[in-house]
């Protein structure tokens, strides 16, 4: 089948202000790359940071942004490699890396310098096509579906990529902060590897989700959140998926001496501690940010197994600025995904 020479995306022209949806040339993959007809594509808060300025992308707008997008190969950029037209992929944030530097050779690919975003440093998946180099696809095992899968090249990727930081062994007690999307998957992922798990929001509705997924306490995120840890026992490990700074402060109030707390979410704010909070109990602080191919390999494994799942909201693409405004007001649950088909 001839793909059509032009596509509809969803462009950001000016940071702060919706994006506007526009034909505009479809892109031709490079020999590295692959053309993907997209099906589905996730909404992430990463896209408001970048739509607001405060994560501004380093090239010039207009820019598609999305990173959660999942579709069938259409055409190949040049012949040869294992991916062949008709194969259903999924397209991450790392769109590349030099594959060659002490961090791409030691599975930290997502932090190489050379490192290139979808949606933030190349164009991205809120298209009807998008671009991605062969070896960063991620083949979408059967068992699961586009919809599914979208979230997954994202928020359950950093998901699963930040519980494996935390180093928490099985019997012991993860505080996980922020239950929306990748707090929901985190759940999930904590307790396949036999972890308790305290779960931590303002929200009593994602508390309640939280306790059906599997959470063994829930604890209000206020000023009292770090003394209702402890009284439960305490935390070995805390990671924060919650795109505010006040749960700092509560995090290090959780942690027994010796744990490890890891930060996903990208907030604003600054964060501030006296250095004797963290030196006098041992304490370890990581930062976190997507994943690596194994790591997406592993969870995608479990999907389609049907071991974690996600609480999706499906939207036409057209409601595109709609999806966005839900979640910078807080009102979406899950994830949202956006349905290309």
């Amino acid at each position: 089948m001839t793909t059509p020479l032009t596509m509809k995306a969803a462009l950001l022209t000016e940071y702060g202000k919706p994006l506007e949806i526009s034909d505009v040339p479809r892109p031709i993959p490079k020999e590295d790359e692959v053309l993907v007809k997209m099906e589905a594509s996730g909404v992430c808060f990463t896209d408001v940071h970048i739509l607001r300025g405060e994560h501004a992308s380093p090239n010039p707008l207009p820019l598609i942004m999305g990173h959660e997008g999942v579709g069938r190969v259409v055409e190949l950029g040049s012949e040869g490699g294992i991916l062949k037209v008709g194969d259903r992929v999924g397209i991450g944030y790392v769109f590349g890396a030099c594959g060659h530097c002490r961090d791409c050779l030691t599975g930290g690919e997502n932090y190489c310098p050379d490192f290139d975003a979808t949606g933030f440093s190349v164009n991205g998946c809120f298209a009807e096509y998008v671009c991605m180099r062969k070896e960063w696809a991620n083949r979408i095992p059967e068992g699961i579906s586009s919809v599914e899968a979208a979230p997954l090249m994202c928020a359950g990727a950093a998901a699963y990529a930040s519980h494996k930081k935390t180093g928490v062994k099985t019997g012991e007690t993860l505080a996980i902060f922020g239950l929306g999307g990748l707090g929901q998957y985190a759940i999930q992922i904590a307790k396949l590897s036999g972890v308790r798990v305290i779960a931590v929001d303002v929200s009593e509705g994602k508390l309640a989700t939280a306790k059906a997924l599997g959470a063994d306490e829930v604890v209000v995120a206020d000023e009292n959140a770090g003394a209702a840890i402890q009284a439960f026992g305490g935390a070995q490990g805390c990671v924060n998926f919650a795109p505010v700074g006040a749960t700092w402060p509560l995090m290090l109030a959780a942690c027994n001496p010796r744990a490890t707390i890891v930060l996903t979410a990208v907030p604003a704010d600054k964060l501030a501690f006296y250095t004797y909070e963290v030196v006098e109990r041992g304490l370890k602080v990581v930062g976190s940010s997507a994943s690596n191919r194994q790591e997406m390999n592993e969870l995608l494994a479990l999907a389609a197994r049907g071991s974690v799942k996600g609480m999706i909201n499906t939207m036409p693409f057209e409601e595109i600025n709609d999806a966005l405004t839900s979640l910078i007001e807080g009102r979406t649950e899950g994830r949202t995904v956006l349905d290309l088909q």
